[in-house]
């Protein structure tokens, strides 16, 4: 019998889904700012279907979960659907929008999708016939938008063929001639279905309809420890392109005759079509047009500037006078650009240690990082080359690094590594001083505008002393250095956080006050939850922050009736990781990379880090 206080992962991550398109309906939010919930609700559920929907159609025990799955998600589409059709539409009709869709084109509209049809999107269209011949094999390519088009000749002779929807080539959404003060957007599968009739001019097209197909990608490297674990990420890259089926969307306008024979020629299980509407992709809506832009967005918040690095002093002297901590994205992250650009080139600066998980695609720390190499630095980087869909962009920069004279220390088998950190050594006058960037963020200029992530300066050898041993442990794989100020997973994070809540039971148990803070972004770790529930019955006053999973339940007698739990959805996606425990008054505070999911905590290297300055803690 299952645990009633624990509620499975995956309707739990369909949870959070469900409240970002609760924030696509609330009317306080800018029209556009409901568009991009949308995109990001799209955005999501496709990767659910890329990476955790496999396990539970193999494994029979999740049957019965895997149908309250399909029943959630159905749900959840059904009110997208609605959200979109009855609320977004209509109010981009009120600000003088229209988004074409059914509708008949406007003269001039027609003569514009026409031009840039023949000129633009026609150069893109690949024609593929389907056959009955049941030994033809066909390939859908994941995530690519395709209709399903049935055709009939000048004889009465019906054939099908599908061809493909080039949104990875061309924006999805095109912008037409304003016409008596309103704006009018067009998709690109509008235009294509308007235009057909130049794709097949001697034949009826009766009918297209859209087709989209999901793979998994979902991919486990069987043996990391032997042979070139670059090579074998490469060669899983390439096998994710062609990974198994896991979701077929189809427009529920399509007839049944039409559905056999997708079933036929993809090889499709029932459980894999899924009826969807006539368009698919709706992540695309991240790059909806605004004509009216900036209005019907989130006013402008520019990042606050932080007056210690305004200075004109070096930043490693600001760093070496006290302890720094930004807040991101309220603060500029512009000071992590300026920490590494000023290392590149400062005369002092002899080596440089980092670890890069995930970075922009035009990553100015990774070209800072290549200037120090050429500038004479000794530069290493630890780049984690299974960062899920970023293997490629961080093998590139790998390459780039290490053309430049970088030394790279790659992926370690059966480890990912997590932690977000960096270590500077200046020498002066025959003395050696260290500087620390710790950060619950990935190196990312550009998620840090839109993630909330902390980041902190030190130079205190408590700090640097522990991070020179998480570098040499890159390097060694040996675990027999001390370290004792960081919480490292791997060497000392879950036994600390056991430890610390331990603390505050036996607080409790002695009269005094017991309390935990948690803000993560996941939680399913049975450890820690099995202490968090003792903690409970302790009396413990426990209040968790988690955005994602999150496999416990609160309020249940005997369990978790002392534990609030609490999720937040806005502007910003919620990234940074906060530990805080009570400890009689003299609270402890830890800044983290790592959730309290079993991955982090027993499968990864992450970096939680102490700050003990009060000026950084916040008030009860």
């Amino acid at each position: 019998m299952p645990k009633k206080y624990i509620f499975p992962s995956e309707l739990s991550w369909l949870s959070f889904n469900d409240c970002v398109l609760q924030e696509a309906a609330d009317k306080t939010n800018p029209l556009y700012e409901r568009i991009k919930f949308l995109a990001i609700h799209s955005s999501n559920l496709d990767e659910f279907y890329r990476v955790k929907i496999s396990d539970l159609h193999s494994i029979p025990e999740k049957s019965n979960l895997f149908e309250k799955v399909n029943k959630e998600i159905n749900r959840q589409q059904n009110t997208f659907g609605s959200i979109w059709k009855k609320q977004i539409i209509p109010e981009l009709q009120e600000n003088k929008i229209i988004y074409y869709e059914n509708q008949s084109l406007l003269p001039l509209h027609t003569e514009e999708i026409d031009s840039y049809f023949k000129t633009t999107i026609l150069s893109y269209i690949q024609i593929v016939y389907l056959s009955e011949d049941e030994n033809q094999e066909y390939f859908l390519n994941n995530r690519q938008l395709y209709l399903l088009i049935r055709l009939k000749n000048t004889n009465g002779e019906i054939t099908y063929c599908y061809i493909n929807i080039p949104a990875d080539k061309l924006n999805r959404y095109k912008l037409l001639s304003p016409v008596k003060g309103k704006n009018y957007i067009i998709s690109i599968d509008t235009i294509i279905k308007k235009c057909l009739h130049y794709i097949f001019p001697d034949q009826k097209t009766s009918t297209a309809f859209a087709i989209k197909l999901n793979r998994d990608e979902n991919y486990l490297i069987e043996d990391e420890a032997s042979g070139n674990l670059v090579s074998k990420i490469k060669k899983k890259l390439q096998e994710r392109k062609s990974g198994s089926s896991t979701r077929f969307l189809y427009d529920f306008n399509m007839p049944e005759v039409m559905r056999k024979l997708c079933k036929n020629a993809f090889h499709l299980k029932d459980y894999e079509m899924i009826e969807g509407g006539t368009h698919h992709n709706f992540f695309d809506l991240f790059k909806f047009p605004n004509p009216n832009f900036p209005d019907l967005q989130n006013e402008n918040f520019p990042p606050l500037k932080y007056f210690p690095f305004e200075t004109k002093k070096s930043i490693f002297e600001v760093i070496g006078e006290e302890n720094q901590l930004l807040h991101f994205p309220y603060q500029s992250y512009h000071y992590v650009l300026q920490f590494f650009n000023e290392a590149a080139i400062h005369k002092d600066v002899t080596e440089i240690k980092v670890t890069l998980y995930r970075i922009s695609s035009q990553s100015l720390i990774a070209n800072a990082l290549i200037s120090a190499a050429k500038n004479g630095k000794k530069v290493t980087v630890f780049v984690e080359v299974k960062a899920r869909f970023d293997e490629n962009n961080n093998l590139f920069w790998a390459n780039e690094m290490q053309r430049a004279g970088i030394r790279i220390i790659y992926s370690m088998p059966n480890l990912k590594v997590h932690a977000k950190v960096a270590l500077l050594t200046l020498k002066n006058a025959g003395k050696t001083k260290n500087y620390a960037y710790l950060s619950t963020g990935n190196f990312n200029e550009n998620t840090a505008e839109t993630y909330t992530d902390f980041g902190f300066f030190t130079s205190q050898k408590e700090y640097t002393d522990d991070l020179k041993q998480v570098f040499r442990f890159f390097k060694t794989k040996e675990k027999n250095y001390p370290i004792s100020n960081l919480w490292v997973a791997g060497f000392n994070l879950k036994e600390n956080i056991l430890q610390h809540i331990d603390i505050e039971i036996q607080n409790v148990e002695n009269g005094k006050k017991g309390a935990v803070f948690m803000k993560i972004n996941g939680l399913n770790d049975k450890e820690i939850i099995s202490k968090l529930i003792e903690a409970n019955n302790a009396k413990v006053e426990i209040t968790l922050i988690v955005r994602g999973i999150c496999t416990l339940l609160p309020g249940i007698n005997g369990y978790t009736e002392n534990i609030k739990i609490y999720r937040i959805v806005d502007r910003y996606l919620e990234h940074s990781r906060i530990y805080r425990f009570h400890n009689d008054g003299a609270e402890k505070i830890y800044l983290s990379s790592a959730d309290m999911l079993s991955r982090n905590l027993n499968r990864r290297i992450e970096v939680a880090f102490p700050i003990k300055d009060k000026k950084n803690h916040a008030g009860d």
